[in-house]
């Protein structure tokens, strides 16, 4: 009897064990699938994100293509000139990539002159998104200065103040200076941008500064300078021949001047300045030579027909004075001197309303050796 319980009771016991033993296997095996499952739910998720990422890129590869074909072909129309459709593809290049800077500029220069309001915003745009290129601003400041002075100043104080270095930005202010006759402060930022940088167009600029001064020496000096540095610039061969007509020095005038149109045969000013030497001298038949060579070079140029007016008049040829005149004034309705002559030559022919009405002109105009005129012949 105790053998047969001692049996049953042994039997009993590896029932358990076995039973444990099944237990364990099964708890094992639920972990190695959990473990399993969250590596492929991993994976998954791994294999999900890459292809998510390589689509974005993809299709901001699509977009970027996009961008810079429209661009490409909005360039191939400006440089036809074909602003209005170049206009529409730079639009199109901005609207898919809104930090294209070169589109923005590429624009800017498309809306110059029809539109300068839109593209001084699109110059600034540019600056906003690339602030180490002032390039922008520069151009800003050019179109401002067409209407606006003192904004263009205040963009060219911008620059400065970003680069205290900028020559060009001072040399510009010295432009502004030297058009409102300022010409002492033009002669100060003309220096500035020199001692920063030296250059033959800031020399001659600073040049007219002392000319306009009446310090003829020291406006030789920088016209000389600026020779230095660049002799192929005409008018800074006609800016020092003007110094030495004004000194009397004829000879140096006029080798000068012939030195100017030698750099540029289409020089209207430099011919037109030769001949009014000449006319001084009362050389006609060269006088007249370089007159016409100025109106070969510039039709519409102004001051060759008054020359040409003065001419005939001193050769008592006072009608074909008078329509050279008129063509003077019709070119520049505030042509002083040829209110001036053309008042003379009206009183030849004794049209002594008409003489009156341009002499009048002429002072107005700021002509003041028309009063002894007015005072003898008009009151």
């Amino acid at each position: 009897m105790y053998k047969l319980f001692f049996v049953s009771f042994f039997m009993f016991l590896l029932c358990i064990n076995a039973n444990s033993q099944t237990s364990d296997t099964i708890n094992l095996s639920t972990l190695e699938q959990q473990f399993s499952d969250s590596i492929a739910l991993l994976n998954e998720q791994k294999e999900q994100h890459f292809s998510d990422s390589i689509a974005f890129l993809n299709e901001q590869n699509k977009q970027l293509k996009a961008s810079r074909d429209a661009y490409n072909t909005g360039l191939l129309l400006l440089e036809n000139e074909n602003y209005i459709d170049a206009i529409d593809y730079f639009t199109n290049a901005i609207i898919i990539d809104s930090v294209f800077v070169a589109a923005y500029l590429s624009r800017a220069k498309c809306y110059q002159g029809s539109n300068d309001e839109l593209a001084i915003a699109d110059y600034r745009t540019a600056f906003s998104l690339d602030s180490t290129n002032l390039q922008p601003l520069y151009s800003v400041a050019a179109l401002q200065l067409r209407l606006d002075k003192i904004l263009a100043t205040q963009t060219y104080q911008t620059i400065i103040a970003f680069n205290k270095a900028e020559h060009k930005a001072y040399s510009q202010l010295g432009v502004i200076a030297f058009l409102v006759k300022d010409y002492k402060e033009a002669e100060q930022l003309f220096t500035q941008s020199l001692t920063i940088n030296k250059d033959a167009y800031t020399l001659n600029d600073r040049g007219s500064c002392y000319r306009k001064l009446e310090q003829f020496d020291t406006a030789i000096q920088d016209y000389l300078a600026a020779i230095v540095l660049n002799n192929n610039l005409a008018f800074v061969y006609n800016n020092l021949a003007s110094v030495y007509a004004k000194q009397g020095e004829t000879e140096k005038a006029l080798s000068y001047y012939d030195l100017a149109i030698s750099k540029d045969v289409n020089y209207a000013l430099a011919y037109n300045n030769k001949g009014s030497i000449l006319l001084e001298n009362k050389e006609y038949d060269k006088a007249n030579l370089a007159i016409e060579k100025a109106l070969i070079a510039n039709a519409e140029y102004a001051p060759a027909y008054n020359n040409k007016g003065v001419i005939h008049h001193q050769f008592k040829r006072y009608n074909d004075a008078i329509a050279d005149f008129n063509k003077a004034i019709k070119l520049d309705k505030n042509y002083a001197k040829a209110y001036l002559n053309r008042g003379i030559s009206r009183q030849m022919v004794r049209d002594e309303d008409g003489a009156c009405l341009d002499w009048n002109k002429a002072k107005e105009l700021g002509i003041i050796m028309v009063k002894k005129y007015l005072e003898n012949d008009c009151e």
